[in-house]
């Protein structure tokens, strides 16, 4: 058992390092081209690693905490990348099983890690407040989607911004990770809400900006 959850821990190790490399690569070539699309591709398969062995080794060193963040991050990264299958929303295009399944899962886990925060808040200063903060903004995800589920948005470019958000917040998880194991801060939680910190209000200006070409071009 030992030297199982060794390799998957360097599978993990692994699959942190190119999900950072291809994330990156991602972000700053031309969207929508080859480039992109590719290492989009590669990006969320080694997320998918991560999420895999993130569950496997929290689980098995009972770290529920782990365990919750790691269904918020990935939930993040899945979002941004089914939103691809769901452009038309709005026009006449359905969620299927799959979405509602999505949602309905992470949901659970995302409201845990919420109430968890609330917890541990409560008792003192500590790991609480990374947690209600990943909570907060997991259930204001969550209820986005099913908002656009229920009532789909006619804006024609929604899927574009819902992707950007889904996907760039993943590899804020990511680059969290790396901060968390490599830097050392005081208090202790400061290292997991930094990445969110600076990368939030740079995730919502992109967002602002493409919302603004596309109402020009639009115009």
């Amino acid at each position: 058992m030992e030297l199982f959850l060794r390799i998957i821990l360097i599978l993990h190790i692994i699959g942190g390092f190119f999900a950072l490399i291809s994330g990156a690569i991602a972000m700053l070539t031309r969207k929508g081209g080859r480039i992109h699309r590719r290492n989009g591709k590669i990006y969320f398969v080694c997320m998918t690693v991560v999420f895999v062995s993130a569950v496997i080794l929290s689980t098995a060193h009972h770290i529920p905490f782990l365990l919750m963040v790691g269904f918020f991050s990935y939930y993040m990264v899945v979002r941004g990348y089914r939103i691809l299958y769901l452009k038309n929303l709005g026009r006449g295009q359905r969620p299927a099983v799959l979405d509602w399944t999505i949602v309905l899962l992470a949901g659970g886990f995302i409201i845990c890690l919420l109430g968890w925060g609330i917890v541990h808040a409560i008792r003192g200063p500590g790991m609480g407040y990374v947690a209600i903060v990943f909570g907060g903004l997991g259930s204001s995800f969550l209820a986005g989607d099913v908002r656009k589920f229920l009532r789909p948005s006619t804006e024609k470019m929604h899927w574009w911004y819902t992707h950007i958000a889904g996907m760039c917040g993943g590899y804020i998880a990511t680059v969290t990770a790396f901060v968390v194991v490599n830097v050392q801060m005081n208090p202790g939680w400061v290292p997991w809400l930094l990445p969110t910190a600076i990368g939030g209000p740079l995730i919502a200006r992109t967002i602002t900006k493409y919302k603004k070409r596309f109402a020009e071009r639009e115009g």
